[in-house]
């Protein structure tokens, strides 16, 4: 299959910061790839190049797909204007179409409403985003990405904020964007998320350290060198994976604890 976007020896510093060392990376139509790593391991460095937003030093993108708006990015916490209304905001996933001057068809509502039904947003479209809370907010930024219509979906963290809930929600979103044929990228943390993707691609130092299905990806070996932590890699009756991090004892952590007996009125107030 031809892939939709293809990253080749990608590398990337900010001054003399090496931040990508050589990546190579390639999205395909419909599947889900979960970009996971260490903090500082270049995730969103790496989501910023594929989307043209920041020029490889070495190395090149390349894209095979009929125009840049067909590539819809979701930065990390992203700001939205907060005197606009949330339609207002989603709206904007359309500009790439209509451009700065041109009033929306009736094509561009649709594609607008669909997007806030998905992200169950629908019902604050009137309300300001300063009166969001930090979950909708995210819900909002996901629906202007999904009213651009992409083919390819480019998103850093989009599960920060969200309630357990709403993750369910947007992997069930971002399973029916995969299902269109959407080749998707997303940034995570939540190592349990990424285990439901199609693709697992771990980063550390600027570099993938694997690259894969999550079964093969997310193993105890592979987590514990690049984390280095211990984790206990768990498989449910479904067959999900679920990743346990390991307590870390100290050298102190045999060491009985001494609790001083005191009376309750040493306790004062201010």
């Amino acid at each position: 299959m031809t892939p939709m976007l293809v990253a080749e020896n990608v590398q990337f510093g900010y001054g003399p910061q090496s931040v990508l060392c050589g990546v190579t990376l390639a999205v395909h139509p419909g599947e889900i790839v979960a970009l996971a790593g260490p903090n500082g391991a270049g995730k969103t460095t790496l989501v910023k190049v594929l989307a043209g937003i920041l020029a490889p030093s070495l190395g090149r993108v390349l894209t095979f797909i009929d125009h840049p708006r067909a590539i819809a990015y979701l930065a990390q916490s992203e700001e939205l204007p907060p005197e606009w209304s949330v339609r207002e905001v989603v709206e904007l996933g359309r500009m790439p179409h209509v451009g700065r001057w041109r009033g929306l068809t009736a094509t561009d509502d649709r594609s607008v409403r669909s997007a806030m039904e998905r992200t169950e947003v629908l019902h604050l479209s009137g309300r300001l985003v300063a009166a969001l809370s930090g979950g909708e907010r995210q819900r909002v930024a996901i629906a202007r990405a999904l009213a651009q219509e992409p083919k390819v979906l480019l998103l850093d963290e989009p599960s920060v904020h969200l309630d357990p809930r709403h993750q369910v929600a947007l992997l069930a979103t971002l399973r029916a964007e995969a299902a269109r044929g959407v080749g998707i990228v997303v940034v995570m943390h939540d190592l349990g998320f990424a285990a439901q993707a199609d693709r697992c691609v771990l980063l550390s130092n600027g570099m993938v350290r694997a690259d894969g299905p999550p079964a093969e990806v997310l193993c105890a070996d592979v987590l514990r060198d690049v984390y280095e932590i211990d984790v206990e890699v768990l498989r449910t009756a479904d067959d999900r994976i679920v990743i346990a991090p390991m307590p870390q004892m100290t050298a102190d952590a045999s060491r009985p604890i001494r609790i001083e007996n005191k009376p309750w009125n040493h306790i004062t107030s201010s």
